[in-house]
């Protein structure tokens, strides 16, 4: 969704650009013409146009600017290019190769990016600016508008050939909704394959399916179960997270991987345009739309996942580029790797190279992945029983919260709950950060939400809301899977039962002593 506004942005800008030329150019025109009847006319024209391109001018500067206006001016400039193109096509149905296109389906699309609140980035949010490009990661401004033109330019002339060559051969044009379905579908297929390829190369190479989206569509594993989640909001855009039981090839196995979606892009691409280049007499004829859409979709995937790019996750083509030229951010790729094996290996948080995640998280000092690998450490040396080497390490991943955006934070939340709370023995950091958690609207209640619970309590010395809580956890924590992570969970549960029982064998004695026995105990249970 985030490339999706940034694409709007720069056709804001555009539009902007190309209504002012026009406009020029219009004024300069009439200035040759004997003005009589037609007066009326050609002002309301002026102020028409004069009015579009204020409109997206100003969509274009506020979001730039990141300002909180910008999400108004961007739904106003979105409405304003959908709604005349609207009305052009029902007085002149059929004829919509540039107008749906430019005005209808931008419009529709500004409209679906724009529509949540808060969904403008704003500069006063820090949790919401633009990422920084970090160094080393490919990727650049420059490089970003380039993609943005590339794509916008190819959809836009393959439209108009596939429009040309489907009035050469007869086929007709189907009617406004039938012509939306079909690009919908065609952008929802065109990203199934995509994501196909990577899981094929990935299977390949011996990784385990952990999450698969297309659009709205979520399949991904949370507490050791495949979960289904239908999120509209992400119509647009897809993924897949796979994880290896091992290390070994991973620059290899990586870089497969991630060739697997564009290579799959090209071949679909070439497969549908073959198709609908054969398509006039056929069964198939009147889906022509979504068989062209589909090829040109795929094509323009294949070329611009392959330019290094940020928008909101790197493409492809910025982790190719980070793993080929193994610099600092091919360690970042090892050091998330070796973590998420855990899920599905022996490998617990005590095995981890806590080198190599330091010196990954060197290289990225700030968002989601610096606050990661920094919690990563910090969970090695708790598994350890490096106590204050583990607290050092979660007060660093706090402090980049504010510049994270988490698609989901409880997890971190609950971690920075459990720590503060068992360990750091910290009340007030622990509740402000269970605040947090129950500030979420949607709570899962899972084994980690459990564990936090349980410490919070704990530390404010509730033993029997501390057993209820452990009791609801610690049966959560013996369905997980086998597998490194959750025998973690498991050992965390040990720890806080004898703290609970060494306070009740000691006759409630005052906190700092409960902590005292609770500090030492060796997390391997």
């Amino acid at each position: 969704m985030q490339l999706l506004r940034e694409c709007m942005r720069l056709w804001f800008g555009l539009k902007a650009l190309a209504l002012s030329i026009s406009l020029v150019s219009f004024l300069v025109t009439i200035t040759t013409w004997q003005i009589s009847a037609g007066r009326l006319h050609l002002v309301v024209t002026i102020v028409v146009v004069l009015a579009l391109d204020l409109i997206a001018a100003k969509a274009w500067w506020t979001l730039r600017k990141r300002r909180p206006s910008g999400r108004n001016w961007a739904l106003i400039a979105s409405a304003s290019g959908l709604g005349p193109s609207i009305l052009f096509l029902i007085r002149q149905p059929g004829h919509y190769p540039i107008t749906v296109f430019t005005g209808g389906i931008l419009g529709l699309a500004g409209l679906l990016a724009f529509r949540a609140r808060g969904s403008a980035l704003l500069a006063n949010d820090p949790r919401r600016s633009k990422k920084a490009a970090l160094a080393g990661d490919g990727t650049s401004k420059i490089k970003d508008y380039i993609a943005q033109a590339i794509s916008m330019g190819i959809i836009w002339m393959a439209f108009q050939l596939w429009n040309r060559w489907a009035a050469s051969h007869g086929l007709v044009r189907p009617e406004l909704i039938s012509y939306l379905l079909q690009f919908n579908a065609a952008v929802l297929l065109s990203t199934l394959f995509h994501e196909l390829g990577h899981f094929a190369a990935g299977w390949a190479s011996g990784k385990i399916l952990r999450m698969f989206q297309v659009g709205p569509f979520r399949w991904a594993v949370r507490s050791g179960i495949w979960k289904f989640e239908f999120q509209l909001r992400k119509f647009y855009g897809g993924g897949v997270a796979m994880v290896a039981p091992d290390l070994r090839n991973f620059r290899s196995r990586k870089a497969f991987l991630l060739l697997g979606g564009p290579i799959a892009s090209l071949l679909v691409g070439a497969i549908f345009m073959e198709v609908t280049l054969i398509t006039a007499g056929h069964a198939w004829e009147t889906y022509w739309v979504l068989l062209s859409t589909l090829a040109t979709l795929s094509i323009a995937g294949f070329i611009v996942n392959l330019i290094p790019l940020q928008q909101g996750q790197y493409s492809d083509g910025a982790q190719l580029y980070q793993i080929v030229t193994d610099g600092p951010w091919a360690r970042v790729h090892l050091a998330l790797a070796m973590v998420g094996s855990s899920a599905v290996s022996p490998l617990r948080p005590r095995d981890f190279d806590v080198n190599v995640i330091h010196r990954a998280a060197d290289s990225v000092p700030f968002g989601e992945r610096g606050l990661l690998l920094r919690l990563y450490a910090c969970l090695h040396y708790l598994d350890t029983n490096q106590v204050s080497q583990a607290i050092a390490s979660m007060q660093e991943a706090e402090a980049l919260y504010q510049r994270s955006s988490f698609e989901k934070p409880q997890g971190v939340c609950a971690e920075f709950v459990f720590i503060n709370a068992f360990f750091k023995h910290d009340l007030a950091a622990a509740e402000m950060w269970w605040k947090r958690i129950e500030n979420l609207g949607k709570i899962d209640a899972d084994a980690d939400y459990f564990r936090a619970k349980t410490a919070l309590h704990w530390l404010r010395g509730e033993r029997k809301e501390a057993l209820s809580a452990w009791d609801r956890g610690y049966d959560l924590a013996q369905k997980l899977p086998s597998a490194g992570t959750y025998d973690f969970t498991r050992s965390c549960y040990a720890r806080l039962r004898n703290a609970l029982d060494a306070r009740l064998r000691l006759n409630q004695p005052p906190l700092e002593v409960a902590a005292a026995h609770a500090l030492p105990m060796v997390a391997a249970q």
